[in-house]
């Protein structure tokens, strides 16, 4: 596999980050160590509450959000969509200001993690704070080629720099066994085993030969899940062959290369009946430490999802370092942010007591924090700030290669799942051969119709406008995910003044049942006109399996400028579609 390195594309800032020396890990007070092991949420705008915090030194980082598509919903459409992410882009990068100059005022002036969750398809956070969207891993895999892959994370490691964040929590390594699984689906590879580890294990190389730490994920795998783990607990009753079989074998490719593994909130009664693995000294000690040899860090999921959240924090912050968790990612509801801020010096003083239990009052260690735990967590964390180069002086990134590799990952990648070729769409333009010998093209009348939320507008309005360049008249709707009637009126009216239909449908974490009767609706009514349409499924690739009455369905697998600007070059025969599916669809 060939190795993407882009340090050409870095320049050094003279004056922008100024080196720090390294502490020993003994230099730090124990709350000092503890504070590098706990990473809290924070959302941007909201550093402030974390300054206390952070001139402490009880914290490590954070992993970042933003409240808009998480807590507050704004309306987004194609006029606004751009300003709206530009305006979210610098208050990321103010944030991260502001929490670098706090860091740089503490005692020790340890520099902080900035980890982000930079995945595409289903999960927009990121595309919320104004950073570039990522094709989907499930789109890399349509590719079927590794290189693919590794060229689209070397992007995002250079992307997540640029933003001046430095870690990403991800690849999602899970094999998605499940077709109803209502979290992962296509965050994932896909569904076979051995080809999921070896795109992980490309973008673990992409990640980290540029400088950001890769986390591999949710281990021991949270592919075969009915239930989402931010609102409940998962149970995986697979058989322990099975377990290795499927899933953990996908980790394994990984477990020398990756810089920190996430745990799973996910209970696994053939490996541990009595608790989830983000709480399992069996299965993070034992299985990934002992039989696995892993050497990096570990790191809890979120510590506020509801799988997990439903005892005292310090109960929570207990289980976790003592089944072998590292770096605790703590997070506090996340519209309460006045409980949030404490949760570091809860933490602090939480270890702090249950040391001097253990030291001074001889309580049993095995049921308490013991200060060798901590400090050993402490080191792993200043041993990889060190290996990332926190400490020196931070080259600036200029140039990502962000456009090329996304454009690549779509021609490769977006998938003709169906096509019956008496009622085919493809190519979309009408032609015939003239008597002088030419061919001519009319134009067609085609209505789009698109059920994808506004952050997402200008993805579409891409493909509208790859149609219109191709000589096509076109008419588009974009309804929400969560469509209503006038949302079905405005559709029918489209359908009724056009003589084609495309029609991109969204099944995300769950189908809306409100948009798949709209779907199967339009379906039927441009059968019974003879007219041809095309279904485009814009997000999970398994809702495919509930419009069979579609004759032509391209999967885009979450929808970016680029592969809606190939999905239509498909339609007017302009393109190829050469990926093929990485899931068997029910």
């Amino acid at each position: 596999m060939k190795a993407f390195s882009v340090v050409a594309a870095l320049c050094l800032t003279a004056g922008l980050l100024h080196a720090a020396p390294v502490p020993s890990v003994d230099d730090l007070t124990l709350r000092e160590q503890t504070g590098q092991t706990i990473m809290p949420r924070v959302l941007i705008g909201q550093q402030e509450a974390f300054k206390e915090a952070v001139l402490n030194g009880e914290v490590t980082g954070f992993f970042i959000k933003a409240g808009e598509g998480l807590v507050t919903f704004p309306s987004l459409n194609s006029k606004n969509q751009a300003r709206f992410t530009a305006k979210q882009y610098k208050r990321l990068q103010k944030t991260i200001a502001d929490l670098n100059k706090w860091a740089a005022q503490s005692r020790h002036k340890i520099p902080l993690i900035f980890a982000l969750d930079y995945e595409g398809g289903t999960v927009t956070s990121p595309m919320y704070m104004g950073l570039k969207q990522m094709p989907s891993n499930m789109l890399l895999a349509a590719s079927g080629q590794e290189d693919v892959v590794a060229q689209m994370y070397a992007a995002q490691a250079l992307e997540i720099k640029k933003s001046g964040s430095n870690m990403a929590l991800g690849p999602d390594t899970d094999v998605n066994s499940n077709p109803n699984n209502p979290i992962i689906n296509a965050r994932s590879f896909g569904d076979d085993t051995a080809r999921v580890g070896a795109y992980s294990l490309a973008a673990v190389k992409a990640l980290q030969q540029n400088g950001v730490p890769a986390t591999n994920k949710h281990f021991p795998g949270h592919g075969d899940t009915a239930v989402d783990s931010h609102k409940s607990q998962p149970v995986t009753d697979l058989p322990e062959q099975e377990l290795w079989n499927t899933h953990i074998a996908a980790f394994e490719p990984s477990v020398k290369e990756a810089d920190a593994f996430l745990s799973a909130h996910v209970v696994y009664p053939a490996l541990d009946a009595d608790n989830s693995a983000s709480f399992s000294p069996k299965i993070l000690k034992d299985l990934l430490r002992g039989k696995m040899g892993y050497k990096g860090i570990i790191i809890t999921d979120g510590l506020d999802m509801g799988a997990v959240s439903d005892v005292p924090v310090e109960s929570i912050i207990l289980r976790s370092y003592k089944a072998g968790n590292n770096v605790l990612l703590l997070a506090g509801d996340v519209k309460n942010i006045e409980q949030a801020r404490q949760y570091p010096h809860i933490a602090a003083g939480f270890v702090q007591k249950s040391v001097a239990g253990v030291e001074d009052e001889g309580l049993d260690p095995d049921s308490h924090v013991t200060r060798a735990e901590i400090r050993s967590s402490a080191q792993k964390v200043l041993d990889l700030k060190k290996k990332m180069g926190l400490f020196d002086p931070a080259p600036a990134v200029k140039e990502t290669g962000y456009e090329a590799a996304a454009l690549r990952a779509a021609r490769e990648g977006v998938t003709l799942v169906r096509s019956a070729q008496e009622n085919a769409v493809i190519p979309l333009k009408r032609c015939q051969t003239r008597s002088d010998g030419k061919t001519a093209c009319g134009k067609r009348n085609v209505c789009s119709v698109f059920f994808a939320d506004g952050i997402f507008s200008l993805q579409l309005k891409a493909f509208n406008k790859t149609l219109k360049k191709g000589g096509m008249k076109v008419r588009s709707v974009q309804a929400p995910f969560s469509a209503q009637e006038k949302d079905r009126q405005a559709a029918l009216a489209c359908l009724a003044e056009a003589d084609a239909l495309v029609i991109g449908t969204s099944g995300g974490r769950v189908m809306n049942p409100n948009q798949t009767a709209y779907v199967q609706e339009l379906l039927g009514k441009v059968k019974e006109q003879g007219k041809p349409a095309a279904l485009i499924s814009l997000l999970n690739p398994y809702e495919i399996s509930a419009y069979p009455q579609a004759d032509t369905v391209l999967a885009v697998y979450g929808a970016t400028k680029e592969s809606m600007e190939v999905a239509a070059q498909i339609l007017l025969g302009d393109a190829p579609a050469k990926g093929k599916l990485p899931v068997k669809l029910p």
